[in-house]
């Protein structure tokens, strides 16, 4: 996979990078239809994330230590030497999550067995990044979720519902600017066993 020259331009600066699962447009469907019935139900307002920005993120770009090469090659190269197989994700339950301040974003959270299999990825994204120079501090730690909504108003508790369930055979590099909404996937990288 070929990076473009803006990945070196200075004005880009304030861009993060991450690795995440996307979900189908099945999936995205059914996560929104969810997110409208909850905040009918409880007389919620908020702010959505776009329908094209819904993912379930694994982990971001780790903390160059000893890089070797440029960070777009780095993330590359970790990516392609990520093994594992496709697998069925399951989310099955919202909850708030504390942004900072008063602000909380709606969040749908795996089941239990998705947190498994999900945090087994990361750890593989993540371990495959420390070998090109990236340190991600705190990988074991880790609460998959899907971010549907930024509001002041706090969930109480956890809303169960019916699972979002989708097959996930590739997992993608997200170029985002914060504030600006801006997601844009620059690498895919199927989830095959070796």
């Amino acid at each position: 996979m070929a990076y473009s020259s803006a990945w070196n331009d200075p004005q880009r600066d304030n861009e993060n990078f991450f690795f995440a699962l996307e979900p189908d447009l099945d999936a995205r469907a059914g996560m929104v239809d969810r997110l409208d019935r909850l905040l009918r139900e409880r007389g919620l307002t908020g702010r959505p994330v776009k329908f094209c920005n819904l993912h379930a993120a694994l982990c971001a770009a780790g903390r160059a230590e000893r890089l070797r090469e440029p960070l777009p090659q780095a993330l590359q190269r970790a990516a392609e030497s990520v093994r594992g197989a496709a697998i069925g994700v399951e989310f099955d339950r919202i909850a708030s999550l504390r942004l900072g301040g008063s602000q909380h974003v709606l969040a749908l959270r795996a089941s239990p067995e998705s947190q498994s299999v999900l945090r087994f990825l990361r750890l593989a994204v993540a371990g495959a990044q420390y070998a090109q120079g990236l340190y991600l501090p705190g990988a074991s730690r880790f609460d998959a979720h899907v971010s549907l909504c930024h509001t002041s108003q706090p969930l109480a508790g956890e809303a169960v519902l019916e699972p979002v369930r989708w097959h996930a055979q590739e997992f993608v590099l997200i170029r985002s600017v914060p504030g600006r909404g801006v997601h844009e996937v620059i690498g895919r990288w199927p989830l095959r066993a070796s």
